[in-house]
Formats: structure tokens, sequence, C-alpha cells
């Protein structure tokens, strides 16, 4: 959390995505609930890391339309564990077939919100859990 007692959130897409309506509402969103929001698009996983420890983020929101998200979560994963983060909150979003959910989850990913999901849940989680 930041010293103005703020959440931090990174907000990252998949380097090859174009899509990134949906992540830019949700910074929007993010704003005007008070958080601060630090938003990267086109990102690799060591560089998702980077930030996320340069910024001292709370939660890591990240959008795939593709794949991706199977060569890319293992190694943010370990990076965080790398530089003791575990403590973040990661959140996938984009086009994820209901099939992978608790692949994901076992790898550590807190929640996942598809296409159409309501951003009020993801805000709502986030206020619930950087309040722990």
């Amino acid at each position: 959390m930041s010293n103005n007692g703020k959440p931090r959130v990174l907000l990252v897409k998949h380097w090859i995505d174009i899509h990134d309506r949906g992540l830019r509402l949700i910074a929007s969103r993010c704003k005007n609930a008070g958080f601060e929001v630090v938003y990267a698009s086109y990102s690799q996983p060591e560089e998702v890391v980077k930030m996320a420890v340069q910024e001292d983020v709370d939660v890591i929101g990240m959008s795939f339309f593709t794949s991706a998200y199977e060569a890319h979560l293992p190694k943010v994963m370990q990076g965080l564990k790398e530089n003791k983060m575990e403590n973040v909150i990661v959140v996938l979003g984009g086009v994820i077939p209901d099939e992978d959910y608790d692949t994901l989850k076992a790898q550590g990913v807190r929640e996942i919100y598809g296409a159409g999901s309501d951003v009020n849940q993801f805000i709502e989680l986030i206020k619930a859990e950087v309040q722990k």
C-alpha cells in the first residue's frame, strides 16, 4: 500500500495483445475508486515483476486475449516469490477458458474475470483484500 494508504494496482497486458479497451476501463475505474494505478501495456513476465517490485504494488492485474498466460503466469509467480512478494494479489482477465480456471488458481491467481465481468467485483476484491 502506498504511503497515503491507497492500494497500488499494476495493470498489464501480454506483449503481443493489441486489445486494451477493457484494461483501460479498469484503470479508469480503479483511479475513480481512489487506487493508485500503474498501467503498462505489452509487458514480458520479467518486466511485470520488475515493475511490481519498483512500484511496491498490492495487486497485479494481467489481461490476456491469447493463451500466453500459460507461459507468462508461472514466470511472474516465480519472480514474485524470488522477490518475497508472495502477498501480492494476482488477478487475470480477458479471454480465458473456464476449464483453465482451476489450474490458474492453483498457481496462485486470486480471481479470474472473463469478458463481460463486472468491474465492480474487481474493485471490491481489492478493497476487501488490501484492507486486511
